[in-house]
């Protein structure tokens, strides 16, 4: 039987993927086809399932709160001195600067109000702060699972709203492979989507001759969901007061670790159980059955990025098909930016001081280029080595997403350390499966260091 957590997962994955359906629709200004309503209807009703089931337990929860209250009483034979402060369900407005919280300008989250409620539950879920725990009733903030006895060891409590969307934003913000692939919303934990690999063909006929039939021909992709998770420790002495800047510089660095392993994966990951069994970019595409798709430099010798010169990056270029052309981009690092295109537009002829500033992700030839720290930064040689890519990402890959991120918190693990521990995760797969094949490039080609 599912935990309480486990099934307000599952009710925010529902609702996300009914969501994702309807979005998809609106951003290609259509209607929804028959089967996109049906997928809506499915979750919809899988959705109002699992409220009832959710509203089973908590309803079971708050009769042992009750019998739990009574038999407490029962025990006391003098009243307390003084009486808790009252929980209402009149909302809480975050004022210019919160009582008994210090903070400087947020990295993180993208106002007060969304830190200051995060800032409640880490004070009264992790510090146990009893103040904070009437603050966080009182903002509707669940934090029953934080002060049940036995819950934390099988599973933790549940972050806020505002903390998890602040780290999915950051994540999507930071990463450079989910920003650029194609990204769908996994209803199950394998996935399969088809594919189209051919089309109908016309002919020419003769007068009452049979025409020459022809099919549309599919495969599969197939998304398997792979757990990804970070785990760190947070000391019980920390100042309380500073809390919002801890959770803020949290979030911001949660979300950057997974941005970080998502790219790793989607641009260099080798198979193996480091990048979760995923087979990134830089090598699909040294793989021998894409060698279309892999282009080395126009001249013999250029393997590096000093000597990669504009005829090189014509040649990149020449090679990929006109249907990628439109969304195309360049991927690199850094280092490839610098050493390549900002050289080769400052040693350019006709520039202007528009030109030479530009802007900060940069273009060339008015195509976008996305920069990836993850992408080959050796300013030595890279024979035979992917050097910098260019193209459609959309057309080449997917990100399947299963759930969105969950944190949890746990105040057992490291209890001999006076230490509590907060563990975010994730569910996704990444694959690359359009590289075209040995005779025809595929929607993103690399280009190639070259050595005669």
């Amino acid at each position: 039987m599912k935990t309480l957590i486990e099934l307000q997962d599952d009710l925010s994955h529902k609702t996300k993927c009914a969501k994702d359906v309807i979005a998809k629709a609106e951003k290609e200004n259509r209607q929804l086809t028959n089967a996109e309503t049906a997928d809506v209807e499915t979750f919809l009703r899988e959705a109002d399932e699992l409220k009832k089931q959710i509203e089973r337990i908590e309803n079971d929860n708050k009769l042992r709160a009750q019998v739990d209250a009574a038999i407490s009483a029962l025990g006391k034979t003098t009243p307390p001195k003084s009486s808790p402060d009252p929980i209402t369900n009149e909302p809480h407005t975050v004022p210019a600067q919160p009582k008994g919280y210090r903070f400087g300008r947020l990295k993180a989250f993208k106002n007060e109000q969304d830190a200051w409620k995060s800032a409640v539950w880490m004070k009264a879920a992790i510090f146990g702060d009893r103040r904070a725990e009437r603050e966080a009733m009182n903002l509707g903030l669940d934090i029953r699972n934080s002060m049940s006895e036995g819950v934390n060891t099988a599973g933790g409590a549940i972050v806020p709203d505002e903390m998890s969307q602040t780290i999915i934003d950051l994540r999507e913000i930071y990463g450079v492979f989910r920003r650029n692939t194609k990204v769908v919303a996994m209803g199950r934990e394998v996935m399969t989507m088809p594919r189209r690999t051919g089309g109908l063909t016309a002919y020419f006929t003769a007068e009452n001759t049979a025409i020459t039939a022809s099919d549309k021909s599919f495969n599969q992709v197939n998304l398997v969901a792979k757990k990804l998770g970070v785990l760190t420790y947070l000391s019980t002495e920390l100042d309380q007061d500073a809390v919002i800047s801890i959770i803020d510089d949290l979030a911001s660095e949660m979300a950057y670790s997974f941005a970080l392993k998502e790219d790793q994966c989607g641009f260099t990951g080798d198979g193996t159980s480091t990048y979760g069994g995923v087979y990134g970019l830089t090598q699909r595409i040294l793989d021998s059955a894409n060698t279309a798709s892999a282009i080395d430099c126009a001249t013999a010798g250029h393997d590096t990025f000093a000597e990669v010169d504009a005829t090189d990056l014509a040649t990149l270029m020449g090679k990929l098909p006109v249907y990628a052309m439109q969304n195309a981009k360049f991927y690199c690092s850094g280092v490839a930016k610098s050493l390549v295109f900002d050289r080769l537009l400052a040693t350019a002829g006709g520039n202007t001081v528009g030109t030479l500033q530009g802007s900060t992700g940069g273009s060339y030839l008015g195509y976008p280029i996305v920069v990836s720290q993850v992408l080959p930064t050796s300013t030595g040689n890279l024979n035979n080595l992917p050097m910098l890519f260019f193209g459609d990402l959309t057309l080449a890959s997917t990100m399947g997403d299963r759930r969105g991120i969950a944190v949890r918190r746990d105040d057992s693990y490291k209890f001999a350390e006076d230490q509590i521990t907060l563990k975010a995760t994730e569910r996704v797969d990444i694959v690359v499966h359009d590289l075209g094949d040995t005779s025809t490039a595929g929607p993103i080609v690399g280009l190639i260091g070259f050595t005669s």
